[in-house]
């Protein structure tokens, strides 16, 4: 039986593309994969969902979209299912019921096992419906680690994904706000940064501050991956294993 791998993305539309190069990038780096046929199959939905940055979600309908995304998955039987959207985990338990079983990996989860042992200030660049949600608070004072926040972080890191959604990633005055966010999470003198809207991941370049940066969407290939190599028996770029 073909392993393959279920993508429900989209939430931004610009942060798809990416995601799926970080997946290809952890088949290399993870298996040596080098040909076709030595890469996962992939079933990619980049669905349209009902958020505005600094709106209030009608969960309902947010909830009916993501059931329809992981249900068209389910269709297509793929093995498992990651969901590259921090916001989408707030509805992590409705998105499960509609899974049949298949696993979902949960984005914090991977998240926090990318972060460094010895941290213990860290900051969370997320909306505020996930962190209103809490799923990344509960995990990182559960390992003993203090969050720094504050509405100043809050309000210039909806701003940023608002200034994306409308503008992209390469415009000066997007990189120049996101220079600024920067420099506000080193004042706050944190030992690492975890990006939790992947709609910011693509803006991550050369850190030249103190402190550690943690993609979630990264992580969150990262583990895809091990998880596809894991029911695939993929160990190595041998185009004959097809799992």
């Amino acid at each position: 039986m073909t392993v393959s791998i279920g993508v429900l993305a989209g939430m931004g539309p610009r942060s798809t593309a990416p995601f799926v190069d970080m997946l290809v990038a952890d088949c290399q780096i993870g298996y040596g994969a080098t040909y076709d046929l030595d890469f996962p199959k992939m079933h990619i939905i980049s669905l349209p969902t009902p958020f505005w940055p600094g709106k209030k979600i009608d969960d309902d309908a947010m909830i009916a979209a993501l059931q329809q995304g992981i249900a068209e998955l389910v269709r297509a039987k793929v093995s498992l299912i990651a969901v590259p959207c921090n916001l989408a985990h707030c509805y992590f338990a409705e998105m499960k019921a509609a899974s049949s079983g298949i696993p979902l990996l949960h984005i914090a989860d991977s998240a926090l096992e990318s972060l460094p042992v010895e941290t213990t200030r860290l900051a969370v660049l997320a909306t505020e419906p996930t962190l209103e949600a809490g799923f990344y608070q509960a995990r990182i004072e559960a390992t003993g680690k203090k969050i720094i926040d504050s509405p100043l972080l809050r309000e210039m890191t909806t701003s940023l994904i608002g200034r994306v959604k409308t503008k992209g990633f390469h415009e000066p005055d997007v990189k120049a706000e996101w220079q600024n966010l920067m420099s506000l999470v080193a004042s706050y003198k944190v030992e690492a940064l975890l990006i939790a809207c992947t709609d910011l991941s693509p803006l991550i370049n050369d850190n030249s501050f103190s402190f550690v940066i943690v993609d979630t969407a990264a992580s969150l290939s990262n583990a895809t991956i091990k998880n596809y190599r894991r029911l695939s028996g993929k160990t190595t770029g041998d185009t004959n294993n097809t799992g």
